[in-house]
């Protein structure tokens, strides 16, 4: 029960903190990018971003991995949780992206 209760855990803590990372790194530079068209100039922008984003799945995972030992429930289940939901809401924010494109081409 430990093991379930940490991974729930870990899940909901990985994804609180990817949805917080796509809100304020990516989702400013989505929306301004979306209209214009982005050429090399903001290549840079997006190499920065994308640098910050590693940096906080990194950060995040070190939290999971030093608080393990702290909480009630199975650490390792935990961190395993936090990696998951990371992964997850990176790929609800390009399915989002994809989604808006779309909408976009069919207005047209």
């Amino acid at each position: 029960m430990t093991y379930a209760i940490g991974a729930i855990a870990g899940l909901i803590f990985g994804g609180a903190a990817g949805h917080l990372k796509n809100l304020f790194i990516w989702q400013k530079y989505l929306k301004e990018h979306a209209s214009e068209n982005s050429g090399m100039d903001s290549l840079g922008g997006l190499y920065a971003r994308s640098f910050i984003s590693y940096a906080v799945n990194i950060l995040v995972l070190a939290a999971a991995f030093f608080t393990r030992n702290v909480m009630p429930f199975d650490g390792i289940a935990f961190l395993i949780g936090t990696a998951v939901a990371l992964t997850i809401m990176n790929k609800v924010l390009a399915l989002g992206q994809k989604k808006q494109e779309d909408r976009r081409k069919e207005s047209r």
